[in-house]
């Protein structure tokens, strides 16, 4: 069968013109509103409605932040603080652990007068070392390379239960 015979036999389809008038309807619709969005004028009275919007919800700002702190609270649900708060505690004890693993490495070279063993940091695959190198670069003082980053251990008192 040839493609004319094909398209004779073909049965018109009544909603076809419905959807070319639908696309022609969405493509100009789409034009003129990429138009009006990229112009100056929309650009400012956008910028006036969210200065507005800024303005109306800034008082409730603080009463909102305690009602969801308090919320937070009776649900046993960490806050911002506290993620903050543990982040510090973990940069401390990996600057601990650095420290540590120095005055070993110092201590090791000493007794045995020879170069100090393969640590684990060595062992681990290079893709590990790596980013294991990034994250000690990091914390230390002024990123340099060497251990010149020093922690202080926190004591606690036994009576008060307090640092």
């Amino acid at each position: 069968m040839s493609e004319a015979q094909a398209e004779a036999t073909k049965q018109p389809d009544p909603t076809e013109k419905f959807r070319e008038m639908r696309d022609a309807y969405l493509e100009i619709w789409s034009k003129n509103l990429i138009e009006t969005v990229n112009s100056e004028g929309y650009a400012k009275a956008s910028g006036a409605t969210l200065d507005g919007f800024l303005a109306v919800a800034a008082p409730f700002k603080e009463p909102t932040e305690k009602a969801m702190l308090k919320m937070l609270q009776q649900l046993n649900m960490p806050t911002s603080a506290d993620f903050m708060s543990l982040s510090g505690r973990f940069a401390n004890v990996e600057l601990l652990l650095d420290n540590l693993d120095a005055k070993l490495d110092r201590i090791e070279t000493l007794l045995g007068g020879r170069k100090p063993a393969v640590t684990a940091e060595a062992r681990a695959p290079k893709a590990a070392r790596k980013t294991t190198a990034k994250k000690q670069t990091v914390l230390r003082a002024g990123g340099t390379s060497k251990r010149t980053a020093t922690a202080k251990a926190v004591r606690r008192n036994p009576r008060k239960g307090t640092r």
